[in-house]
């Protein structure tokens, strides 16, 4: 794969190449959102293709492509036949545009090439509660998304049949199963029910943001149990969270790297293009004080286990 852009960039002294560059390259960026995912004419940085070039100049091996509304595998499947040595992955979210938790979305999902599927986002019960990213689809549309309030639990508490099957669809196909926007006590029965069924690949979505907001304790249940906890840069940036770097950084020392992924979740306009973004969340771990080889596992080899890119 040639990066000539960036090193010719290197070369001149337009940029100077640092470890976290070093890091970045052979990196998998397992979250990001695709351009346009809500409407024509949201504010975006990049779109896809421009995407894949900037990942393919950075030396990244790839990226999973995530839409809270739509399966992303065609999207992917058409990068991969124009960028034939990078690797586009394509997910699912189980909103209920898309027939919420349905085990035969999950099921056609991987049948078309998906290696990640999330848990609802906009349209979980967590969500709609907080008020998080269902008021931007509020806004965005006059229709309201139907069937609501999407919980992993039916009415008698437990986790319902058509979860269980979903977790054995990603368990027999070998996908990872993530968390979206459940709640925090979701996330961990999940977890719990994903390793009783036999699931080896499971992400815990950014549970430390406000939205989900873990305590270490149910961040120590899901890891212990072999599962990944993810950090999301995009967490940091001013028009998001916020969330303090630091707390990051600490969190992946106490569950250990091993068990840990950096992703960027970047969409929109207010922030860097994606490649470059990990790239700053990369720089920023880096002057805190965690080392290169648990960046290494974080960028690299984790992701690389999940998505079957050895």
């Amino acid at each position: 794969m040639k990066h000539y852009y960036t090193k010719q960039l290197f070369k001149r002294g337009i940029l100077v190449r640092t470890e976290a560059d070093e890091l970045l390259e052979g990196s998998i960026d397992l979250h990001a959102h695709i351009y346009p995912q809500v409407f024509i004419e949201e504010p975006g940085r990049v779109r896809d293709h421009e995407w894949a070039e900037l990942a393919i100049q950075a030396g990244m091996r790839g990226f999973v492509m995530k839409s809270h509304l739509w399966p992303t595998m065609a999207q992917a499947s058409l990068i991969n036949q124009v960028y034939k040595d990078f690797n586009a992955i394509g997910s699912i979210v189980l909103n209920s545009n898309v027939g919420g938790i349905s085990p035969f979305a999950a099921e056609s999902a991987t049948r078309l090439g998906a290696k990640v599927i999330w848990m609802p986002t906009y349209t979980s019960k967590n969500d709609i509660e907080i008020g998080a990213y269902s008021k931007q689809i509020e806004t965005a549309y006059k229709q309201p998304p139907p069937n609501k309030n999407l919980s992993i639990f039916g009415k008698d508490g437990k986790i319902t049949e058509d979860v269980n099957s979903i977790l054995e669809i990603a368990r027999d196909t070998n996908v990872a199963i993530a968390t979206g926007h459940l709640s925090a006590e979701e996330g961990v029965a999940l977890a719990k029910r994903a390793k009783e069924i036999g699931l080896k690949k499971f992400i815990f979505t950014h549970p430390i943001i406000s939205i989900i907001n873990a305590t270490e304790e149910q961040l120590l249940e899901v890891s212990n149990l072999g599962y990944f906890i993810e950090f999301t840069w995009i967490s940091a940036f001013p028009m998001w969270q916020g969330l303090d770097p630091l707390l990051v950084a600490e969190t992946a020392k106490k569950i250990g790297a091993h068990k840990c992924l950096m992703t960027t979740d970047a969409q929109l306009d207010w922030n860097p293009p994606p490649p470059e973004m990990l790239r700053m969340f990369i720089a920023s771990m880096l002057r805190i004080g965690l080392k290169s080889k648990e960046i290494r596992l974080m960028v690299q080899e984790n992701p690389s286990r999940l998505v079957d890119l050895y």
